[in-house]
Parts: structure tokens; sequence; C-alpha cells
């Protein structure tokens, strides 16, 4: 009888998960075991909360290789899935036909549209509107560059740490102040998506790489020029050095005692916070003209190709994710910015952002954010800036050449339709 019960049971359980309405949720945390295990850990008690919804957890290692996971099962047709992807991918996900718009689903809400959106930051919408001004991915969670500073090392050189650089030619003197005293570089520039800190240093110095509807890029105007040649002096003198390695290879670095000084996300605050064994913090991105810094992160978006069975369940899960506590959770975890405000009065949040100087100063940054480059097609205008950059640092391609050549060939991409060839 005993063996029976449980066989009905098992049965019961199994045409439950059948006629549950299935999602598969996507994103870029399998490069760390702590995201990933936080991440399931949330679907879990999403799917307790909604026993109608079946959620699979499918952790990525990085952005692009969900990028192209979504555009795969879109061409394939394949639907039913939730996602979190870099936030200036959404033109390439909307012109590919992967994504639906959130508008009609936003509107539903008690107060429509104006009302749901006053949950969030407004700067971290920027990167949420398609050309035809619809919502296709609301934000997830949010980031900015900052400066990450190893105050033992710049204090054995001399330097006023209480006072650390506000403009460019003061980060410039601070850096051949530790050059002296160490005899190494002591600004190191990241690997990879060093393109994200490159458009900061555009910003300012009072430019941008492209206007607010993203159909033009300006990476041949004077303040893109200028910029690059910050950068080139910087390593002609010896104060910056290019890493080897990955984006993470930069963060790892500075906890490590290896790199003095760096630019990197505010998304590496918690593993400094929790690792370095010496007196670190962070400030605002020194300026030339402005203080600024793009705004950088995951948007969530879901498939178009869903039932409406599905859609519902898909904006169930989203919203899950925008709660509060939820957002609290992700952010002290991760280190990335909660998407809400509300979740900075979270006992773990608070006490970070108000007392704990490096993360007041990255909250700070967030007054001088700006939305991130959001072109069609821009995997293919990333590599083309990424290319002038390199030029210009590594094969002495002067700037102004090296961004000519890129202006040309960008703007070529931003006309382009994006095929499911």
């Amino acid at each position: 009888m005993k063996k029976m019960t449980i066989c009905i049971a098992l049965l019961l359980c199994s045409a439950n998960y059948a006629n549950a309405v299935q999602l598969v949720f996507y994103i870029p945390s399998g490069a760390t075991t702590e995201n990933s295990r936080m991440y399931n850990n949330l679907i879990e008690n999403f799917k307790r909360e909604n026993a109608e919804i079946q959620v699979k957890f499918k952790p990525m290692t990085n952005y692009n290789k969900v990028l192209n996971e979504v555009l795969r099962l879109t061409k394939q047709a394949k639907g039913g899935w939730v996602a979190v992807v870099e936030v200036s991918e959404l033109l390439t996900l909307k012109d590919y036909g992967a994504i639906m718009p959130f508008e009609k689903l936003i509107d539903l809400e008690p107060g429509g549209k104006e009302t749901f959106l006053t949950k969030f930051f407004p700067g971290f919408l920027g990167n949420s509107y398609g050309d035809d001004e619809k919502i296709y991915g609301l934000p997830f969670y949010r980031s900015t560059p900052i400066t990450y500073y190893n105050l033992d090392v710049l204090r054995g050189a001399g330097v006023e740490t209480s006072k650390l650089p506000e403009t460019w030619d003061e980060f410039e003197d601070m850096l051949e102040k530790v050059r002296k005293k160490t005899g190494q570089p002591p600004f190191h520039l990241a690997a990879t998506w060093y393109g994200w800190l490159f458009e900061s240093l555009v910003r300012q110095n009072g430019g941008a790489l492209a206007n607010k509807n993203n159909t033009q890029v300006f990476f041949d105007s004077p303040e893109t020029i200028g910029a690059l040649e910050f950068l080139k002096r910087l390593q002609d003198k010896g104060l910056m050095l290019r890493i080897k390695g990955s984006w993470k290879a930069c963060i790892n670095g500075f906890v490590n005692g290896k790199f003095p000084v760096i630019y990197y996300s505010t998304g590496g605050m918690s593993f400094a916070d929790s690792d370095s064994k010496f007196t670190w913090t962070t400030t605002l991105m020194p300026k030339n003209k402005f203080f600024a810094a793009g705004i950088g992160g995951g948007n969530i978006f879901a498939s178009s190709i869903m039932s409406v069975e599905q859609e519902k369940a898909a904006w169930k899960l989203v919203k899950f994710f925008m709660k509060p506590d939820i957002q609290a959770t992700i952010s002290a975890q991760s280190g990335y910015f909660p998407v809400v405000p509300d979740a900075f009065e979270d006992s773990r949040l608070k006490y970070r952002y108000t007392k704990q100087e490096a993360f007041k100063q990255a909250r700070h940054q967030l007054d001088f954010a700006n939305a991130k480059i959001m072109t069609r097609n821009y995997k293919e205008v990333r590599i083309i800036l990424k290319q002038a950059i390199d030029a210009t640092l590594n094969n002495n391609v002067p700037a102004e050449q090296s961004l000519k050549t890129a202006q040309q060939e960008a703007q070529r991409w931003i006309k382009l339709k994006v095929r499911r060839s």
C-alpha cells in the first residue's frame, strides 16, 4: 500500500510538471559559482510561489554566449525563454525578431506604464527603449566604471589619499608619483570591455560615442580622439599597462595587490571588499571637462516566440526579479547596483552604501551616469571601436587616423538591418 501511495504521488507530480507552463532562464553567471547558486535559489523560490510555472535555469559564462544562444533559438523558431543580455544589444535582438515588447504587459499593471516605471531609477531606463520608443528590456542590474585605488601603495609613494585625483591632469600626476616609487606602471587597463571604459572617457571629455537615437556614431570627433590620445600618452609615459587575459583578470590583479590603480565595474566591489588584504577605496572616474560614466550591466528580455500562457508566466518572472528584496539579494551578492531605489533600504545594502566610503563613492557616480551606446549591429560596431583603440595603443597608429577609419566602417554597419541568415 505504501509503495502504491508513493507511485500515485509521483504520477501526480509528473502530471503537474507536464501541465505547468515551461520557461528557460538564461543569465551570464556561470563564471562565478556563488552567483549561479544564488540565481538558482531565487528561481527555486519563484517556483515555490508559482507552482503552475516551471523554470529551467541555464547559467552561461558571459554575455556573448547568452546573446548567441537566444539568437540561435530564435533562428530555429524555439522560444519560451527569458534572458539577461548586455544592455547595448537591445536593437540587435529587436531587429532579429528575438524579443517581445513589454509595452502591452506594462500597460496592464495597476496605474499603467507611468506608475510602473516609477519603480526604477530613471537613469537606468535609457537602454530599455527600441527605436520605435517601445520598452523591450527592463533593467536587471546596473553598474558603472569607477576608479579603484590600493591606498597602501599610494601612501607608500607619498600620495595624499585624503584628496584623490578629480581631473585627468591630477590623475596623471598621481600616476607619475607612484611610478617613480615602484618603478612599474601603476595604472592597468583591462584586456576586454575597455570600449565601455573608453566611452566614459569620451563623456568626460565633453563628447559621446553616438547620438541619442544611436543612428550616428562620433568616433572621429575631437572629443573621442582626445580621449584616445589621453590613454596613449599614459601608455607612452610608462604610466599605463594593458592587462592580458579576461575582464576579470583586472579585478583579480587588483585584489591580489598586483595592479595599484584600475578602472573597473562597480560590480567588482563586493569581491574587493571580501578578498583584498590591503586598504582600498574607489572614487569617481576623473574628469577632463565633466564627471561622467557609462551605464553597464544587463537587461532582462523575453522571447518573441511564446504562447499567451508563457507570456504571462514570463512577465511574472520578470516582476519577481524586480522586487526590492530580490534586487537587494542580487546586489549584495554580485556587487551590481539594484535597479529599484527601494532596494537600498534593505539592511544588507543600507550600511554598505551609507557608511562604507568606497560604496558611497560608487553610488555618487550614479549622479553622473549616462546611457550606454546602443547602435544597430552593436557587436560589430564594438569590435570596430576596439580595433581602433588597439591600432593606436599597440601599433602607434595616430588616434585621428584609426578613429576616422572606425567611423566609416561603423556607420556602414549601423545602416545594415539584421537578418536571420
